[in-house]
């Protein structure tokens, strides 16, 4: 069963209240994987989600060259099932910074059902300090044969626009899922693509164009979501229709 992409929430930022209360994309009733992306723009702040029930994928400290584009970085994971969205989930930050505080939720589905759904490779990080137009990814070995890899972009500023296809683009050909800006503060872009693997081979270091009119410091993050495996998927699918009962 493959790993799909849902929907995603709109941008919810604030840059007076330690607080961003976000609402899930709203599905037809199912079994999903929400994952979160959340930036502050300040080198100080910790972030934290609503409860216990949210995993933490990373969270990091870019200090950048230029100091407006200093950021905090981070994505958290949560599953639900039996689930419709449309529900808020309030994330915060430590300090009352009055800086930029942004982020969103990501709705996939066809994840694995139980157990972490990150893949074993991990989760690969680069961070530019300096200004740039494009956003940096490692090289990324996914232990999974049809693993869904997904590239979160965190950039110091916002105007951005980025490319539909990455500096490499096969295995995974990705989608653009969400490319969202601030106006608020001193700015910020939050931009994720996403797509299988086919082999599960190495992936390349990439690099992805945010075509940005005011270049900044940035951090790319690249991660994979294990799909759940074709037999347990039908065994559920079935139990669903009652077959064999």
């Amino acid at each position: 069963m493959a790993v799909t992409f849902v929907g995603a929430s709109s941008l919810v930022n604030s840059g007076t209240t330690p607080q961003i209360d976000i609402t899930s994309f709203t599905t037809p009733v199912g079994e999903y994987i929400l994952i979160a992306v959340i930036i502050n723009k300040d080198l100080i702040s910790i972030i934290t989600p609503p409860d216990g029930t949210w995993t933490e994928v990373i969270q990091g400290i870019n200090d950048c060259t230029t100091a407006a584009d200093d950021h905090v970085y981070a994505i958290y994971w949560k599953r639900v099932t039996a689930d419709d969205g449309g529900d808020v989930y309030s994330f915060f930050k430590d300090i009352d910074d009055n800086k930029c505080f942004a982020g969103c939720i990501l709705t996939f589905t066809g994840a694995i059902s139980s157990g972490d759904i990150l893949d074993a490779a991990g989760v690969g990080v680069t961070e530019t300090a300096a200004a740039a137009d494009n956003v940096s990814f490692p090289a990324f070995d996914p232990v999974e044969i049809n693993s869904h890899i997904v590239f979160v972009a965190f950039y110091g500023n916002d105007q951005t626009s980025y490319s539909a296809a990455m500096s490499s683009d096969t295995n995974p050909d990705c989608t653009i899922r969400v490319d969202f800006e601030t106006g608020t503060g001193t700015d910020a872009s939050i931009a994720v693509t996403s797509g299988d693997t086919t082999d599960g081979s190495n992936i390349a270091a990439r690099t992805w164009a945010s075509n940005s009119t005011t270049n900044a410091g940035n951090t790319g993050v690249v991660l994979a979501i294990k799909p759940e495996p074709v037999a347990a998927a039908t065994a559920r699918l079935l139990a669903l229709m009652g077959v064999g009962q």
